[in-house]
């Protein structure tokens, strides 16, 4: 059973008591670890855990910094086979400076081949051409080409945003996954449990705080679940 944990924001206490059975973790952003990521899960959980990054996981740059001990876990933007299922990851958030997109936006009127767009140009076109952690909690177009890829290739989906299921979520995501041909779409940042069914008929899963009742999410192989 693969478990989905929400978002954590530094206390992964919750997580570390929840992840006893489970065969791997999936953390869905806003980690925020205050201390080194592999050391707060401990040996137990962090070597069968993988993770995308949220908004919040660039506040301070030791967050960034303290995730890099498990860099190789990130999902975002590649698939992996996890407990028999292939899960991709899209880490971050929309950022109006950075990708001007907002929740009537459709993935038809995005031009994904744009470079000028694409987070390595939005850098250098920055004075001195200075990285900023945002940079890489941002989602830019080439996220999205490079999740475009994968298609026909990935079951679930995991992302910091929510797709069109949500009050405050972004078609554009739906689209995406429409396009992947994915089965279903987990996700945290707004912490609710909540359960929907996208068109398409792509299942979602939001997920609330790791540190409630309603931070968790279980998946069995053939996306057989236990909540």
């Amino acid at each position: 059973m693969i478990l989905f944990a929400g978002d954590c924001h530094g206390d992964f206490i919750p997580v570390i008591e929840e992840a006893g059975e489970a065969t791997a973790v999936v953390l869905l952003g806003d980690q925020e670890p205050l201390n080194d990521l592999a050391a707060e899960l401990g040996p137990g959980v962090a070597p069968k855990t993988w993770w995308i990054y949220g908004n919040h996981d660039s506040d301070y740059l030791d967050y960034m910094t303290h995730h890099e001990s498990m860099a190789e876990r990130n999902l975002h933007c590649q698939v992996v086979e996890i407990g028999g299922l292939r899960v991709a990851g899209l880490g971050g958030v929309f950022r109006a400076k950075k990708f001007e997109i907002d929740q009537t936006t459709r993935l038809a009127e995005v031009d994904l081949d744009c470079p000028q767009d694409y987070r390595e140009a939005w850098i250098k076109l920055r004075r001195g051409g200075r990285a900023y952690p945002a940079d890489f909690t941002s989602i830019f177009p080439d996220d999205l080409k490079s999740l475009l890829a994968l298609t026909g290739h990935v079951d679930v989906l995991v992302t910091h945003e929510a797709p069109e299921s949500h009050p405050l979520g972004f078609p554009l995501l739906g689209d995406i996954a429409r396009a992947m041909g994915v089965r279903m779409l987990i996700h945290g940042h707004h912490h609710e449990r909540y359960s929907a069914t996208l068109d398409g008929d792509i299942r979602v899963e939001g997920i609330g705080m790791a540190r409630t009742a309603e931070g968790f999410f279980w998946l069995g192989q053939g996306l057989g679940d236990r909540s």
